[in-house]
């Protein structure tokens, strides 16, 4: 673990997930203000977040900086944040590792062990990064502290997995539930998971008031259950 107060830097701060990041890392107590790093290739619209989110202003600015290892090294970045989709994380990561870059990564890009699994992001194929794989951890600290600590690689969980493990696994671990039989979970979500891309499915008087099943036969997080959920129930099972 780190001593001192941690220099993250976000990519993907434009996103849902990658404002309400630097939203809470700019009022962490054991965090510097967030570093903002601008993919290569992605718009210069935005010099500032504040731009993007307005009731930012008023806080000494949130500035992009252009991509550049160089950079974030000598801004003493320590922690590197990915709120990017699953490919750009998927190619930009091990190249973080190899500059000695902890990180955190927000997306799908690094959840799954099993090779089969990570079919539904076009990884089924992808056994460069195996090792890699097989070194990420599963970030949820209720179940995994001690492997957070020292992670090189921290996977954070999808939405619908950390709602299932978490509410299973004080029953399985008293013993309640028969998991050789199988465990039915129902779970729901609002739209913001799917992102800032505008389409029909979330548009504001498609969505209002209406309830509808989606991805029913290749969600993305179908393999993060059997693969990264089994690992945390087993996990659980073991420590009894």
């Amino acid at each position: 673990m780190m001593n001192g107060n941690l220099q993250p830097a976000i990519f993907g701060a434009t996103g849902y997930s990658g404002f309400e990041l630097v939203r809470l890392l700019a009022r962490h107590p054991r965090s510097k203000k967030p570093m903002l790093v601008r993919r290569n290739g992605e718009s210069g619209t935005y010099s500032d977040l504040a731009e993007a989110y307005p009731h930012l202003a008023g806080n000494g600015g949130f500035p992009f900086e252009s991509f550049s290892w160089q950079r974030m090294k000598a801004a003493g970045v320590d922690l590197l944040f990915f709120a990017t989709p699953h490919d750009f994380s998927r190619e930009i990561v091990p190249e973080a590792i190899a500059e000695g870059f902890r990180v955190v990564d927000l997306s799908g890009a690094w959840r799954l062990k099993g090779r089969e699994n990570r079919e539904v992001y076009g990884f089924e194929k992808d056994d460069q990064y195996a090792d890699l794989d097989a070194s990420s951890v599963y970030g949820l600290p209720e179940l995994h502290s001690d492997e957070i600590k020292t992670a090189a690689l921290l996977a954070n969980p999808g939405c619908y997995p950390t709602s299932i493990i978490l509410a299973l696994a004080p029953w399985i671990r008293a013993g309640f539930v028969d998991v050789e039989h199988g465990i039915i979970c129902d779970s729901k979500s609002g739209v913001s998971g799917a992102g800032k891309t505008p389409s029909a499915k979330t548009h504001f008087v498609e969505v209002d008031g209406d309830f509808s099943a989606y991805s029913v036969f290749g969600h993305r997080h179908t393999g993060e259950m059997p693969d990264s959920a089994r690992h945390s129930l087993d996990d659980l099972r073991e420590a009894e």
